[in-house]
């Protein structure tokens, strides 16, 4: 079989169990320029190969961790189905990606977003990303009919991230900004007519407003950590948080929220500090 027939029973296999649509044709795009940049077919990569292609310059580690794990997948499912009987991406180096600290979007900046005289349908981008900590490709899928229960003041998240779909309570912000916007209709239509605008046009639209305003050090996604630290910086329980962001694992909140100084501040003077020790001198300090 060629690469376009495999590729073709992969994607079959891959809506078997049950991946989504835009997932599917995702992977696939990246598979083919794999096999672009390297100049080798799905029988012919080698591991040398692939480790070229993750080692390429100007990729994030994050990215990189995802190629790994795509071509792992990939080409265990080709030696699996018996296309091959070696496996090119065993054995792959680990990538070392990095945590860094939640990097949210101040307040201020916020407001300053908010009020910058942006088009009302950036303002709404704005609004579902901060106030219903929506991802871009989320925001550009709203539809009046579909995503909003006008009756309940809920909104569905119908392109979460594995596919989730889930009803969340509207902020009134948002709420109140949806009156303006159609029932029975798409909210962010494409100009070509051809469904809703893309993910990549929302962070795009997004990002030059944030630019525009002089809000630097950010990107748009960085208005989910906002919502999220301030939820907990007014004291709302992790699982609610996690909730409110259609997180099911609640370690991957340590990406979005950050703990204030003040609040770490506050909490350490709780810690027992008029310890009983020969070193101590006078009421607070230790000496060696």
């Amino acid at each position: 079989m060629d690469d376009e027939a495999i590729l073709a029973y992969w994607a079959t296999f891959a809506t078997a169990c049950g991946y989504r649509k835009r997932t599917i044709k995702e992977h696939t795009i990246s598979l083919r320029a794999t096999l672009r940049r390297t100049g080798k077919s799905i029988l012919s990569m080698t591991r040398h190969d692939l480790i070229v292609d993750l080692g390429r310059d100007n990729l994030m580690p994050a990215t990189r961790q995802r190629y790994r794990s795509l071509f792992h997948g990939f080409w265990t499912w080709v030696q699996d189905e018996g296309f091959r009987l070696d496996n090119p991406a065993v054995r792959l180096p680990r990538v070392r990606v990095i945590k860094a600290e939640a990097n949210p979007v101040e307040t201020v900046d916020l407001e300053l977003l908010i009020n910058s005289g942006i088009y009302a349908k950036t303002r709404m981008y704005v609004l579902l990303y901060a106030y219903q900590s929506y991802r871009a490709v989320e925001i550009a899928a709203v539809h009046g009919g579909r995503s909003i229960d006008w009756e309940r003041r809920r909104i569905l998240s119908a392109e979460g991230k594995g596919g989730k779909e889930v009803w969340r309570p509207m902020h009134p912000l948002v709420w109140e900004e949806a009156q303006k916007y159609p029932r029975a209709e798409l909210w962010f239509p494409s100009p070509s007519g051809n469904g809703h605008v893309t993910a990549n046009n929302v962070s795009r639209v997004l990002s030059d407003a944030m630019r525009r305003a002089g809000i630097v050090g950010h990107r748009p996604h960085n208005l989910r950590a906002w919502y999220a630290t301030e939820l907990g910086e007014a004291g709302a329980p992790t699982e609610v948080i996690a909730a409110g962001m259609r997180h099911s694992d609640l370690q991957s909140l340590s990406r979005y929220r950050r703990v204030s100084d003040s609040s770490i501040d506050t909490w350490q003077r709780t810690l027992p500090w008029g310890l009983s020790d020969k070193r101590c001198v006078g009421s607070g300090g230790f000496h060696s």
